[in-house]
């Protein structure tokens, strides 16, 4: 029986307005895709689609977790997250949970499974 094996990779990419704006971004996006498409190529895999999100991190209280370094949304500054849509399920992939604890930002990993953000067993 023949199949489809489809992969999700996402991948994220800390910059800043005014390089978003000046659309070197988008250039530098291209070529990565383009250098994907032949990588991909060499092992008979092909690119169906690739799309860029931009996300304020203020705004949605994402920062590095300060004990292991993961990318992750501050849920007790921001308890909606993305807020739902779409695309959110993608997001919660490469962005995990977290929250303060004891003076630090930590992702859902590091937190306490006590911690209202923490991983539970």
């Amino acid at each position: 029986m023949k199949q489809i094996a489809i992969k999700k990779t996402l991948t994220y990419y800390f910059t800043d307005s005014c390089t978003t704006n000046s659309g070197s971004l988008d250039e530098k996006f291209e070529k990565l895709d383009e250098e994907m498409r032949l990588l991909l190529k060499k092992y008979d895999v092909h690119l169906a689609e690739s799309c860029i999100g931009y996300y304020g991190l203020k705004k949605f209280s994402i920062c590095n977790c300060e004990s292991c370094g993961n990318v992750m949304i501050n849920r007790d500054r921001n308890p909606t997250g993305f807020g739902g849509g779409d695309s959110a399920c993608d997001f919660e992939l490469a962005v995990l949970d977290g929250g303060d604890y004891r003076g630090q930002q930590l992702c859902e990993e590091c937190l306490p499974n006590s911690h209202r953000w923490g991983l539970h067993p």
